[in-house]
């Protein structure tokens, strides 16, 4: 992938080069010292969403495009070593689990969701135990979806029900979830910036990428399916609603839903059904 981008970089009279280092710091204007691991020092301008990304005394890992006077570090993400051994580890399982089950891999109602090692918008790495203990609404969705009536409309109801629950003191613990499958282009910083898009509440609702065999893993227990045609992804959309204690309860498909729906179906899984706004 990285010979690709170097190559594309290089048509259109850019250069491209994979670099790995701590970052020291990040100015307002997102420019960031990083100390590369050969040891020497570099600055290199990051995009509004990894400004925004808690990357500071972070390993990262990215395409350092020069641009003029200036460098770029693109596709930014972790390089962390135990992030990545943890990641790697949950990949592998989840691999073997998915060939065990055959055909029979999509998770049905009253069944436990898989695991899962992925970063979320803000650079840190969540697991499925994260979530346990809170009522989670879970959906899919890539950024650059060209479909108003997918992608767009998905994050859309997202946000309407992040409102609603904003709106319930007895929604606290509540929590919504995007992952990506098209982790090669939506790194951290860049759901970063799409969630700021649409308004998002960061704190309640994480943005997740990271390994792509993995992802590919669970929309198949999430019953999601993609077909990449016309240079773009062609795939079908559900929100899945799970329980405290990780078991799927309820799945709306289609990219739209009735976010009062499924704020009311989430207040009764968290026991406070009936709890009215002030």
């Amino acid at each position: 992938m990285l010979r690709l981008f170097a190559l594309i970089f290089s048509v259109i009279g850019v250069s491209a080069a994979a670099e790995t280092g701590m970052v020291e710091s990040i100015s307002t204007d997102g420019m960031a010292k990083i100390l590369l691991e050969k040891g020497v020092s570099v600055s290199r301008r990051l995009s509004d969403g990894d400004r925004k990304v808690g990357w500071v005394g972070r390993m990262i890992r990215y395409d350092a495009v020069k641009e003029s006077v200036e460098t770029q570090a693109r596709r930014v993400v972790s390089a962390d070593a135990e992030e990545l051994r943890q990641a790697a580890e949950v990949t592998d399982t989840l691999r073997r689990e998915t060939a065990d089950k055959g055909r029979m891999v999509t998770r049905m109602p009253n069944e436990l969701m898989p695991n899962m090692a992925l970063w979320d918008q803000s650079g840190r790495l969540v697991m499925k135990k994260d979530f346990l203990g809170h009522p989670l609404a879970l959906n899919f969705i890539f950024t650059s979806c060209r479909s108003a009536r997918m992608c767009p409309a998905s994050s859309a109801c997202m946000k309407q029900l992040g409102d609603a629950l904003a709106k319930m003191p007895g929604a606290a613990e509540v929590r919504l979830l995007t992952i990506t499958f098209d982790p090669e282009t939506d790194t951290p910083g860049v759901l970063y910036a799409y969630a700021d898009g649409y308004g998002i509440d960061h704190a309640r609702h994480r943005f997740l990428t990271g390994d792509a065999g993995q992802i590919k893993d669970l929309m198949r227990h999430y019953g999601i399916q993609t077909l990449r045609d016309d240079g773009t992804i062609v795939h079908n959309a559900a929100l899945i609603i799970i329980s405290p204690e990780g078991r799927i309860t309820y799945r709306s498909e289609g990219p739209s839903f009735d976010a009062e729906d499924v704020a009311a179906r989430l207040l009764k899984l968290s026991g406070t059904a009936g709890t009215k706004a002030r």
